[in-house]
């Protein structure tokens, strides 16, 4: 079986690379129509590579998020085009208070033309299902996983004298709740022991976040800029808790983000928000789960794992143990081969 990526997708990004390793490891041979112009000359780009490439696969994929190149995909082929919808536009939007009439109409149209749609929880499915009165049969959940050959457990060993490190990484937009992180830290604060560190992209965002935390005048928080995958695991592996989101909005009700993944895949234990898209992976056996947007929570489950390493480690064992047993690149996409 041969399956063509057609999009204009970051080489690197997480969905991209796990998606290629999986159907690697099923034996699917994979071609790239890609680019990244923009405007016109994407097009043209994209229908100058297809016409190499048309004889030569059985099935077209619209690689994650490219709602608008699905009509164009149509355009190009007969055989069967998948979707790799990943995360809806119109929840996005949402969590960002912005361009909701036109995340709608996309939302709906791409997932009617393409010929199966891949999302990354059945939550999510359920909600566009719901939405816009798509058959449900024509959705496969596919969660997102983690590159397995960056995100692994290291060897480092944590000095015994150092602080309590409280991983957290993601771009401050509602969805990861970074402002409940350090409403947390600020009740944490009295304990020196605990660091909390953050990577994230120095924006206008950041420099808000700064101030709220200059404010408090808080010493327990310290900033990293944006760092490669390999640097993010790093990171991870350096950290005694990982912290996934704690949104309140839909889109942190119904989608797994990658971090979570990355962590699980790094055997660190996790904290974050209950949700029902949570539970079809994890539970309170393999993740701390408390409230969204509960700063009061959070600051309780950090001082619960910090005190308690077997409960840290029990975690952080059975998370890792499902993900290894059902997660992997190649399991999640086995079913788009049945």
């Amino acid at each position: 079986m041969t399956i063509c990526f057609f999009g204009n997708y970051i080489p690197d990004y997480p969905r991209i690379v796990v998606l290629k390793k999986g159907f690697a490891a099923n034996g699917v041979k994979v071609l790239e129509c890609h680019t990244r112009k923009t405007g016109v000359a994407k097009y043209i780009d994209l229908w100058q590579q297809h016409r190499k490439f048309k004889n030569d696969y059985d099935v077209l994929l619209v690689t994650m998020g490219a709602y608008t190149l699905v009509p164009f995909a149509r355009r190009l082929t007969k055989k069967k085009l998948i979707f790799d919808a990943f995360v809806s536009l119109q929840i996005t939007a949402d969590d960002r208070g912005k361009g909701r009439f036109m995340a709608d109409f996309w939302d709906a149209y791409a997932c009617r033309i393409a010929d199966q749609v891949l999302l990354d929880t059945n939550a999510q499915i359920e909600y566009f299902v719901a939405r816009y009165n798509l058959p449900r049969v024509k959705f496969t959940r596919v969660p997102a996983s983690a590159d397995p050959d960056i995100f692994f457990p290291t060897s480092y060993q944590l000095p015994p004298t150092r602080s309590f490190v409280v991983h957290w990484h993601g771009h401050i937009v509602p969805f990861h709740g970074l402002e409940a992180v350090i409403e947390a830290a600020n009740k944490l604060k009295d304990h020196k022991d605990i660091e909390f560190r953050i990577t994230t992209r120095f924006n206008s965002k950041y420099q808000a976040i700064k101030k709220r935390i200059q404010e408090l005048k808080l010493e327990n928080v310290n900033f990293f800029p944006e760092t490669s995958y390999a640097g993010l695991a790093k990171a991870i592996n350096e950290s005694d808790v990982v912290l996934g989101v704690f949104g309140t909005k839909k889109k942190a009700e119904v989608v797994i983000p990658n971090k979570i993944y990355e962590a699980v895949a790094c055997k660190k234990p996790v904290i974050t928000r209950d949700s029902k898209a949570v539970r079809e992976v994890f539970d309170e056996n393999s993740m701390k789960l408390i409230r969204p947007n509960n700063p009061d929570e959070l600051a309780t489950a950090i001082l619960e794992l910090k005190q308690n390493e077997a409960k840290r480690n029990s975690l952080a064992e059975n998370a890792n143990e499902i993900y290894t047993a059902n997660l992997l690149p190649g399991a999640i996409t086995k079913p788009l081969l049945e």
